[in-house]
């Protein structure tokens, strides 16, 4: 009876692993028999860094700039543009729809600088959740040295495509003009 019941249960386990095989080599045959789905980056890169990246750094630059502690509304605003600043990095990766975006896209320069734009922006995050000024610092540079980089390798004459920033946009401007109103 033992035994019956032993060969009962290999050829159950047997079955259960062929069903489990044969739905593997299903998945992994329909994965590979359908083309990879794109969604295309309807706006230019040139865009993107006026409206989103520029915008972003430059929220990121001007706290980093106060002379004065941060209060807790501020830190979040930080780490609100570095969470922006770290999405835009793969974004930036993706082309868009400028004359020369999927050239940039397809470079390995411009790649290692999408990375470096990211780690700067985790830095803002770091700095915003541990409240450190000097990891802010650190942020601002390292985000200032890979703009300056890219733009020199990529893109040394600005604006193109006629989209410059636009700081009256931005909402916390008058903020800081009532921080140098004071001095």
């Amino acid at each position: 009876m033992k035994q019956a019941q032993r060969q009962w249960k290999s050829i159950l386990s047997a079955a259960v692993l062929a069903a489990c095989a044969a739905t593997v080599a299903a998945v992994s045959a329909a994965d590979a028999a359908s083309p990879t789905r794109k969604i295309a980056v309807p706006v230019s890169i040139n865009a993107l860094m006026v409206t989103l990246i520029d915008h972003s750094a430059h929220h990121i630059w001007d706290y980093e700039a106060l002379e004065r502690d941060l209060s807790e509304e501020e830190w979040r605003i930080v780490e609100y543009f570095g969470i922006q600043l770290a999405a835009a990095g793969p974004l930036l990766t993706l082309g868009g729809s400028g004359p020369l975006d999927d050239t940039w896209a397809g470079s390995e320069q411009w790649t290692n600088y999408s990375q470096a734009l990211s780690n700067a922006a985790m830095l803002a995050m770091d700095a915003a959740r541990n409240k450190s000024k000097d990891l802010l610092t650190s942020a601002g540079d390292a985000l200032l040295t890979t703009c300056l980089g890219c733009h020199g390798a990529f893109k040394p004459e600005t604006p193109t495509e006629g989209i410059m920033h636009n700081p009256e946009y931005d909402h916390l401007y008058h903020l800081f003009e009532k921080d140098t109103a004071a001095d």
